[in-house]
């Protein structure tokens, strides 16, 4: 899988632009000051590839000043197939965003997965650490690209979540107010089903996930290291046994349901599920150097490369935005060792001799 041409218009400093990569390449380096539209380069390859950023939730942040729209598009290789791709967004006179393969309309859902990519930059060390919710969206990114069950499955459990939650706050009122509950516990129970139907997929998935990395990434992490480390990750619900799913999944959301309509949320499933990595048997969080974090981080992504390729038989594009600065050299060197094979577009503001060394595409940004 390899891009070989991107177009952007009016997207984020860029009104105009067009680049051909390389035919005889597979790293591009992308070399300029900081604010010279490095990042925003690989936001948009980013954005063709999942149709939403890594950096900003609002859209409208992505249309350069004084536009309403905005238009990525990329020609590529897959699979020995030349194809286009493009992302369409506006703001006005309505928000709308628009998915094409080869001219032909799709749905997000349809689209996700034609443009395989992983990426690395230096605020994906916070999700070692910091809210749950960043390595539950850092799953669902990895499993979305690679299984389209999963992102269907993830898709009606949201909107299942959001009508559990809306019913149990109707209840709690009925409650409160001493009215008939009967005719809504009865609705009640219809949903239950429906949120084990679409959260054990989603649940069954990430387990394996997990298991994967279980597998390959005290390899990874010891071969970075030069270190012998006991690396383990666990996925934590409060499911008592997930591998009994659905079963014990519809038990115990039955049993917790007078406390979730007290709260009138949903307090078990995917939602709430997180992953934890531990290092010689003790939570990272607690233990981890600021080096140990960085290269659990690296080994994490060696492992996400190698789930991408066994299950789809694709190489993705590796984007790797200004790591080297997050990396010493010994971790920079296993870094581009281990990339071959996968088109690679490295963001830097400093060339270094490795890198300059290297049968690469350098772009100057910047001047």
């Amino acid at each position: 899988m390899k891009l070989t041409k991107l177009q952007l218009e009016n997207f984020r400093n860029y009104a105009k632009f067009s680049y051909d990569f390389p035919s005889d390449k597979e790293l591009i380096v992308v070399v300029g000051p900081n604010g010279t539209g490095k990042t925003n380069f690989l936001e948009a390859i980013y954005l063709l590839s999942l149709g939403k950023s890594f950096r900003s939730l609002v859209h409208d942040d992505l249309v350069n000043w004084e536009n309403e729209y905005l238009r990525c598009t990329a020609k590529a290789s897959i699979d020995d197939e030349d194809c286009s791709l493009e992302v369409f967004y506006s703001m006005l006179p309505t928000r709308r965003k628009n998915f094409k393969k080869n001219g032909v309309n799709l749905k997000n859902s349809e689209y996700l997965g034609n443009l395989l990519t992983v990426l690395f930059h230096p605020e994906d060390l916070n999700m070692l650490y910091l809210n749950p919710s960043l390595r539950r969206r850092y799953m669902d990114i990895v499993l979305s690209q690679t299984d389209r069950n999963y992102l269907l499955s993830l898709s009606k459990y949201k909107k299942t979540l959001k009508q559990r939650n809306a019913l149990l706050a109707q209840i709690r009122e009925a409650h409160f107010n001493n009215l008939n509950e009967a005719a809504l516990l009865e609705d009640l129970a219809a949903w239950n089903e429906e949120i084990v139907k679409y959260g054990t997929p989603i649940i069954e998935k990430r387990l394996e996930f997990t298991a994967f990395l279980n597998k390959n990434i005290e390899e990874i992490y010891s071969s970075i290291s030069g270190e012998k480390e006991r690396i383990s990750i666990e996925y934590v619900s409060k499911i008592s046994n997930p591998s009994a799913l659905p079963g014990i999944y519809f038990e115990i959301l039955s049993a917790r349901q007078r406390h979730d309509i007290f709260k009138a949320e949903t307090s078990i499933g995917p939602h709430r599920e997180d992953l934890a990595f531990y290092l010689n048997g003790k939570n990272i969080c607690a233990s981890a150097s600021r080096g140990e974090f960085r290269t659990l981080l690296l080994a994490l992504k060696l492992a996400e490369i190698d789930f991408i390729k066994e299950k789809t038989g694709k190489n993705p594009i590796l984007l790797l935005d200004d790591v080297f600065s997050e990396l010493d050299r010994k971790r920079q060197l296993h870094l581009l060792k281990s990339i071959k094979g996968c088109q690679t577009i490295i963001t830097t503001t400093d060339l270094s001799e490795d890198l300059s060394e290297l049968n690469c595409e350098i772009q100057n940004f910047g001047g």
